[in-house]
């Protein structure tokens, strides 16, 4: 009996220095570059639905908890039919999420997926180092909140399972979607030519504030270009019936809930906004290539990655802490959000319509107000000066006038017999 509670103190004494046991040799906290290296290295095949990321779900589960998070592993079932007994196989994953109650009404969910890129059917593809790099940034903001002040409740997010099961249950994201004031995606972050900042496909609140706050850091993130080219993957749904880089994560999801949504992520915007994030070099994801070493080659060294890193972090941890995010939100919730963006369209629609239809009553009208100035015009001059006879000067010299009108009254009429002298000779 006493070996069983020395273990059980000596397993709680373990967990509860565990985020001890990741600062560096130096006395500093890890960063997290050395937190995505440090994951990597203990779980290299997470291979989606493999017993490498339900071992990894379990690590991030403790991690959470050992930094003061209530923590939660949901699990969910995914069905598929084996090719070879036609029998239907089941697989259970876990989404890992950490509650870190700060006595606030809303909630701000923070998210990034922490698996492998291909099935257990299709292992040996890299340590999935492009997903870890997402993962590191996460556990350092997770970290930081802990012990940070911040006007809303934080939930840490640990998505599992979703490059196969793409039917993304956004109820079991481990918050009420009505007291959901935010949702921050990280995807693949510095596994790319460049960083990006993407809320929604127009200006919203939540998106001019970080971008704020990364002056305010001295950090550059890329806006999404004006034109945003089609993605190489179909994954749109609701209002969003198409895809690109910006919405080929969890946040599409949250956006077609009217959440709004900020998502920090890596790649190349101009090439051909699919998953591989470099232009016209290698596939990285789902490849053997998916390694810290490939990636930090192609960011040009591993201190460029550790930079990118940690500029992500500290505009999400700084964002979250800063004067102005309430207002910032408020205004975001009352915005026209992204499953509105079908009758924002019709409504402008409908008022460019609206307005060509009353440009051209107006243009009708001027020209009839023309029309009826001329036609006065033309009527007043026939007032001030009648139209003179062209026959009044032949008239005038007729020797014999006929018309009794035109006779002189001193001249006597002229005799008639009562014959017609027309046709006399």
């Amino acid at each position: 009996m006493k070996k069983c509670v020395l273990l059980i103190l000596i397993f709680s004494l373990a967990l509860s220095l565990l985020p001890l046991s990741l600062v560096s040799a130096e006395g500093s906290l890890p960063t997290p570059y050395d937190l995505a290296t440090s994951y990597a290295e203990a779980f290299p095949q997470r291979d989606i639905l493999s017993d490498g990321e339900a071992k990894a779900a379990t690590y991030l589960a403790e991690y959470l908890s050992a930094l003061g998070y209530a923590t939660d592993k949901v699990t969910l079932r995914y069905y598929d039919q084996d090719a070879l007994t036609n029998k239907q196989v089941v697989y259970d994953y876990s989404h890992v999420i950490g509650k870190m109650d700060k006595k606030k009404e809303k909630s701000i969910l923070i998210g990034c997926y922490y698996g492998g890129f291909e099935p257990a059917t299709n292992s040996n593809v890299g340590s999935g180092a492009s997903a870890a790099l997402s993962v590191g940034i996460l556990q350092a903001v997770a970290r930081e909140m802990a012990t940070l002040s911040c006007e809303y409740n934080i939930v840490i997010a640990f998505w599992g399972g979703m490059e196969i099961s793409g039917d993304f249950d956004i109820t079991k994201c481990g918050v009420k979607l009505e007291d959901l004031a935010l949702y921050i995606n990280l995807d693949s972050v510095a596994a790319g030519d460049f960083d990006y900042l993407y809320a929604d496909d127009v200006p919203r609140a939540q998106e001019k504030y970080f971008r704020a706050i990364t002056e305010k850091c001295g950090v550059t993130l890329l806006a999404p270009p004006a034109y945003k080219k089609g993605g190489a993957l179909f994954l749109g749904d609701g209002s969003y019936n198409y895809t690109h880089l910006g919405l080929l994560g969890i946040n599409r999801f949250f956006l077609n809930e009217d959440i709004p949504c900020v998502s920090f992520l890596g790649g190349n915007w101009d090439d051909d906004c699919g998953p591989y994030r470099y232009a016209g070099k290698k596939e990285i994801e789902g490849t053997a290539l998916d390694t810290f070493k490939e990636i930090n080659l192609l960011n040009g060294g591993e201190d460029k990655t550790r930079i990118r890193l940690s500029a992500v972090e500290s505009v999400i941890t700084t964002g979250l802490t800063s004067d102005g995010l309430t207002a910032a939100l408020q205004e975001a919730a009352e915005e026209t959000s992204g499953a509105d963006l079908d009758s924002a369209l019709a409504y402008y629609l409908i008022t460019f319509i609206a307005m060509g239809l009353l440009l051209a009553f107006f243009f009708v009208l001027i020209l009839k107000q023309g029309k009826d100035r001329r036609e006065q015009v033309w009527e007043d001059a026939f007032e001030k000066d009648p139209p003179s006879d062209p026959f009044e000067e032949l008239r005038s010299d007729d020797p014999a006038p006929t018309s009794p009108a035109r006779r002189s009254p001193d001249l006597p009429d002229p005799p008639s017999d009562g014959d017609d002298d027309v046709f006399r000779f």
